[in-house]
């Protein structure tokens, strides 16, 4: 929000013809530039240090466990409850600890960013403004759960049948000299095939399925949202008190045009 309003205090230099005005403002956005990209590159740093943080503990623990008591051989030869253990203990722990730690800063920044700006534009347009928008977004929201497919199984179906083609070729590894002892090549090609052919069509279905939800998505969030604002910057101007806020800003006809241009090259970009 303050950089914002550093923004927009640059173009007010530039509507105002100072050109002093504008050289201090931009300089004051060149200042604060430095602290806020040492932040956000902080931010990530600090989500990917904790995911490393998580994996070890996570991969510490389960080796304790694992590489104790012959559990090792139980999994991979007794018992076939759990497949694809090496799956499990590498690719699957990095992904879980990734995305825990990128779970609060999912949750907490948006959430104040919604409190923040709600406030922010709740004092310029009213609360007409904060309620258009999450009527807005309650409404895609319910329609996009209504037609989203259930990615989180697909997803968890795509890494099982990873695992599944990668223990073909661990296989294919680890007991080459009998397959090559008893000629199997031929069976074990059509296996390694037919596990890689399991993985192509499930993600080829997961690709399509992706495209039909990008497009409502785009549709809904993207071009509905910017609907959505225009019709929230309009509210001064097109709604109730329309004389009264027209009578407050005091600027000239020409002015006034310039400023709702740029606005709306702003609402464009974005």
């Amino acid at each position: 929000i303050y950089i914002a309003a550093i923004n927009g205090r640059i173009v007010n230099s530039i509507v105002k013809l100072d050109f002093k005005l504008f050289l201090n403002r931009l300089a004051n956005l060149a200042i604060v530039a430095i602290p806020a990209s040492f932040v956000n590159s902080y931010l990530e740093f600090l989500i990917r240090r904790i995911a490393l943080r998580f994996r070890e503990r996570l991969t510490r623990f389960f080796h304790e466990r694992y590489i104790k008591d012959m559990v090792y051989y139980q999994i991979s030869d007794l018992d076939s409850r759990i497949a694809n253990p090496d799956q499990r203990l590498t690719v699957d722990v990095d992904k879980w600890s990734m995305s825990l730690s990128s779970l609060y800063s999912n949750f907490s920044k948006p959430v104040l960013d919604i409190i923040l700006f709600s406030k922010k534009l709740a004092e310029l347009v009213g609360w007409e403004g904060p309620a258009m928008t999450f009527g807005w977004y309650f409404l895609s929201g319910v329609l996009l759960r209504f037609i989203s497919p259930a990615f989180g199984r697909l997803t968890a179906q795509e890494q099982r049948l990873e695992g599944d083609y990668r223990s073909c070729h661990t296989d294919l590894q680890h007991h080459a000299e009998e397959i090559a002892f008893y000629r199997g090549a031929e069976w074990e090609k059509r296996r390694v095939n037919e596990a890689f052919g399991k993985v192509h069509d499930h993600s080829t279905d997961v690709m399509n399925k992706k495209l039909f939800m990008g497009c409502f998505d785009a549709l809904l969030v993207k071009y509905g949202a910017v609907l959505c604002g225009y019709g929230v910057v309009g509210l001064p101007v097109f709604g109730r008190g329309r004389e009264k806020y027209l009578s407050l800003i005091h600027i000239s006809e020409p002015t006034r045009q310039a400023e709702i241009s740029y606005a709306v090259f702003c609402l464009k970009k974005k």
